[in-house]
Formats: C-alpha cells, structure tokens, sequence
C-alpha cells in the first residue's frame, strides 16, 4: 500500500489547537493492531524492518517486553481492554457468550464521563454495535463483515474499501477542539486471510507470486491444524506473507496518526499501540489463533508514548492487556494512581505480591447454537471436533478449555482432560522444554493455583442466558473462523 500524500505528513497547528487551554488533560489514542504477535514486531528484536512506526512510538516511550493478552479471540480480548476485567469476571467468550451486556462499565464511558469527546474506528466487524462493543463511545464506525467478505472472494484488500485513516481524518477535522479526546482505533490488515503484496521483504527470495497466491488461497489458518499443519516449505511462504500484512497494518498506524494532524502535539497528546492477541505459525501443530493460550496467541506488543516526565524505557515486569483501564485513568484522567503498568525498570520490591496473568481459551465459543445455525443454512448437526479439527487427535491438546497461569518466567498451562505443562519463558519463550517433572514441587504449587482458580471461576460459574446472535454478529463470527 503506498502512502496516501493527502495524510502523510501532520498539518501546522491551528488556532482552535491553539486556544484549547482550559481543559491540559491529554488525548488519548488508543490503537489495537489486531492479531498482532509480538515477535512480528521488529522493536521486539526477532525481525527486521516490519514496524517502523511502532519502534519509533516504542523509542520514544515506554515499551513493554512481556505483555500478554487474556484470550486469543477478539471479542473477548476487546472486552477486557474496555473494562479492566478478566474473560472470567465479564464473562464475554464463556458460556456461548460473544456479546458484552450495557451492565459492563467501559473504558469509552469513562471518558466520555470525564468530558472527553469519545471516537471509534474498527476495521474488525467484531469490534462493533453487533457485540456491544460501541459502548460509549459518541462517534463509532465499524466495517460491514459482507463488504470484508465480497473484497475477499474477490482476492482483494478485504479492509481497503473502509479507508481507515480517511475516516479518522474527517472526524478530527470536525471534533470540539476545545475539549481533549479518547479515540480507539482497530487496524486489522495483519488478520488472515493473508495477502500477495506486490512488496514483500519477508516471503522466500525464491518464492514467485504464483506460488504465493497458491498457498494464501490453500490454507484456512483456523483449520490447518496438527497433521494438516503446512509443510516447512508452505509455512516459511505464509509466515513471510503474514510479516507483509504486519508491515501493511504499521503503515495504516502511521497513515491514521498523521491524519490527526497537529493534534498530536506531544505534550498533548498520549499514545498506546498494542494488540488483541498473537497468530501461531505453525508452532505446535497450530495455525491462527484458536485452541490456545500458548505465547503466539497470547504474547502481544505494547508501547505507551507521551507520559510527561517519564524518559524512555523497556519495561521487563510482565503485564497484562487488562491493565490499560486502569492505567488510563491515572495517566489521562488523574484516577487510581499510582497506575497499574510500572513506569519503572525494575518492580517496587516492597509492593504486594502480584497477581497472576490469567489467559482463558473456552471452547464454548466454538460452536454458534442451532437456532443461529439453520438461519445461515449451516449443516444443523455439528460437533465442536468438526471441521477445523478434524485432523486432530485426542493427545493434540485443542479439545476442551484452557487456562494459563503466568507468573514470570514461570507459565503453567491447564487443558481440560490433559496434564498441564509448565515453562520457564526466560529461556524458553517457545514453550518448548516442559518443565512438570524437572521442577516438581514448583509444578505443584502451580497446579494447585491453576486447578483452584478453573474450580472457583470457571467450573462453579452460575447458569446464563445466552443473549441471541444477530444473523450480522452470526456471519461476522463464522466468516472470521471464530465459530463452527
């Protein structure tokens, strides 16, 4: 995608910027760069050049090197990011659920209760009013799932046709200059299906775009699992194809914060890039992002840009995407401080004992109910070990529900019918050394943490209604690979 010159460089403060100077609070942009993984990010270190505009954010802020997401599908992730609470304390993502009820207090609402004008932009259909996640926000525009899926078919840029910074650019243009703003931005082109871009610095030098086209078109990520996981040869070809669609997402990044212009005074102006969850490649007999809480789902970038009076800095203390809330309030809204996300190097050692990263992949989100199923003119009788794992077997690992316990370097990772396994992901960040055995008593004290909270959150959770699907949040969800 070449950059459009109508937004690539900022305009010259105005005299509406200017004169904004009874409200200092900051601006906040909070940008999620959808199925992100953070190893795809080149500040990270694994892979050169696919991020220039988040390193940038990243040197000049604060970069986290080990956040992680709550869950590894959208609508639950985004739920968290908006209201501060774990999968199992909203509930959006277990139980059938996939809609986040007007009860949940949002991030968008909070802001918009503060005085802040509220914005939203969402690529991702599910990031929409279908699933409740518009909550509080004044101004909201999501993609239409059946122009995503016709461009498509159609072998094209499924998000093109949104015009993403476009519509950011026409929103500031007209938006109160007298009063600071919260606008959330979801970019989404790193999302398969993945793209042949006539530039790509990341595919095989051998590879021609007949061969690329080929394998794009061959592989659904979310069925292409243990022994239909792609050969090395296919899986080099889209993991470059993948790192071409992450360096499409970080251009669109820079298009939208150009498109705001002078308002992005740095003094003015706080900025935070992350994402809702990873993507794996192929890394234990997986591809997506479904049926894991393994680190490529859950390992995501994050980097904050214009905390006054802090210098740059990585942040080693791991975190988790659900402190964002939190952290906002007192970083923007001067609540609740000291914020939940260090601002420091090191951790405050005499501060209480942290509570534990929690990640939680349900399996109830796999199957859309009957009643949904006939009115797409779906097959009626599914099994959840239909279709996208219909090349597993019982020892693969994707059946059932899954939680992780991390307590940095230390993960545990429970599956429902199968013995956890344990890493230390300072020296195995690809979960690949099972430590159970080898650290026997530190496996206990962990398996018993991780069987407590699955008892008391998961397994003894009150009955729910399971508020009906809209035939657009329905379509939205079986054509992203979501649901079966």
């Amino acid at each position: 995608m070449s950059a459009d010159p109508a937004l690539a460089a900022p305009s010259e403060l105005s005299v509406e910027d200017m004169q904004r100077s009874s409200d200092e609070r900051p601006s906040v942009v909070l940008v999620v760069l959808d199925t992100l993984r953070a190893d795809a990010v080149s500040a990270y270190g694994e892979v050169r050049g696919t991020t220039p505009t988040f390193d940038e954010l990243a040197a000049r802020g604060v970069r986290y090197a080990h956040a992680y997401a709550p869950a590894p599908w959208t609508v639950s992730s985004h739920a968290t990011l908006f209201s501060g609470l774990r999968v199992d304390q909203h509930g959006i993502g277990l139980d059938g659920v996939s809609y986040s009820p007007d009860s949940l207090q949002m991030l968008a609402e909070d802001f918009r209760e503060a005085g802040y004008q509220t914005a939203g932009f969402a690529e991702n259909s599910l990031v929409s009013s279908a699933f409740g996640l518009d909550q509080g926000f004044d101004h909201f525009e999501a993609t239409d799932i059946a122009d995503v899926v016709r461009d498509q078919v159609g072998g094209r840029d499924g998000h093109a046709h949104f015009r993403l910074a476009h519509r950011v650019r026409d929103w500031a243009r007209v938006r109160d200059k007298a009063r600071p703003y919260f606008l959330f931005v979801n970019i989404m082109d790193a999302h398969d299906p993945y793209l042949v871009r006539p530039r790509n610095h990341w595919v095989p030098t051998d590879a021609d775009a007949d061969e690329l086209s080929y394998v794009s078109h061959r592989y659904e990520t979310s069925s292409a699992l243990c022994a239909g996981v792609p050969s090395r040869r296919d899986l080099a070809l889209l993991r470059g194809l993948y790192l071409g669609d992450v360096s499409a997402a970080d251009e669109k990044l820079g298009l939208v914060l150009a498109a705001l212009g002078g308002e992005r005074a740095e003094d003015r102006l706080l900025t935070i890039v992350t994402a809702d969850h990873g993507e794996h490649l192929g890394e234990h007999g997986l591809m997506g992002h479904r049926f894991s809480v393994r680190n490529p789902a859950l390992r995501i970038p994050l980097a904050v840009t214009g905390l006054p009076k802090t210098p740059s800095a990585v942040i080693e203390t791991a975190v988790e995407l659900r402190s964002v809330r939190q952290s906002l309030h007192c970083w923007a809204l001067g609540e609740g401080c000291p914020a939940e996300l260090p601002r420091r190097t090191v951790p405050d050692e005499d501060g209480p004992v942290a509570q534990p990263i929690i990640g939680i992949y349900s399996d109830a989100s796999a199957v859309l109910p009957e009643p949904v199923r006939k009115r797409l003119g779906l097959p009626g009788e599914v099994s959840h070990r239909d279709r996208s794992r219909r090349r597993c077997g019982e020892d693969d690992r994707v059946f059932g529900d899954m939680v992780s316990l991390l307590r940095y370097p230390m993960k545990m990772i429970w599956f429902d019918g199968h013995e956890p396994v344990l890493y230390d992901l300072s020296w195995d960040p690809d979960e690949k050394s099972n430590q159970l055995d080898r650290q026997s008593e530190l496996a206990a004290a962990f398996r018993s943490e991780v069987e407590m909270f699955v008892r008391e959150n998961l397994r003894e959770r009150p009955d729910r209604e399971v508020p009906e699907l809209s035939e657009e949040a329905a379509r939205a969800l079986e054509s992203l690979g979501y649901a079966e």
